[in-house]
This record gives C-alpha cells, structure tokens and sequence, in this order.
C-alpha cells in the first residue's frame, strides 16, 4: 500500500483544538477532563479551570463529536472549540 502526497502531508501535521468546558473548575474536575481526553488518544497541552488545549497528530484522530460525548459522560458541556492546524 502506497501514501500519497496529501496523505503523508496530514500524518506529519498536527491538528489541535482549544476547548472551552463549563463548569470545570475544581482540581479533581480538571483531572478527570485530562483522563478523558488522553483517553480518547489526544496529547494533552494544558487543562486549566474552564478550558483544555489538546491535539492530536492522527489523520484519523477523535473529533469534536468524539470530544463532547466524553466530556458530557462526566456531566461537562463543551461550549465552544477552536480548531487549529499546525
């Protein structure tokens, strides 16, 4: 099986998001989001309170969809997301 251009150019490039999370604000909320996210196999840059910057470097990585449910199976919504390439 070959790879085509546009195929290994998507491998090499990283896809990030930076999530906005309503109510997430205590440290054991902030941990449980972390587990959450590295579980659904996206490298974790930072959680704070309200807010989660991830990526992931699959062409076939979680998307957004895959993101909410995760988050509302532990009662959190996800307001908003910014998707970055790069």
């Amino acid at each position: 099986m070959s790879l085509s251009a546009d195929d290994t150019a998507g491998m090499t490039q990283l896809l990030r998001y930076v999530l906005t999370i309503d109510n997430m604000c205590a440290p054991d909320c902030i941990v449980w989001v972390r587990e959450q996210l590295t579980g659904l196999g996206l490298v974790v840059d930072r959680v704070a309170v309200s807010e989660a910057e991830v990526a992931t470097a699959h062409v076939k990585g979680p998307d957004l969809e895959a993101i909410q449910a995760a988050l509302e199976a532990g009662g959190y919504q996800l307001v908003s997301a910014v998707t970055k390439v790069g």
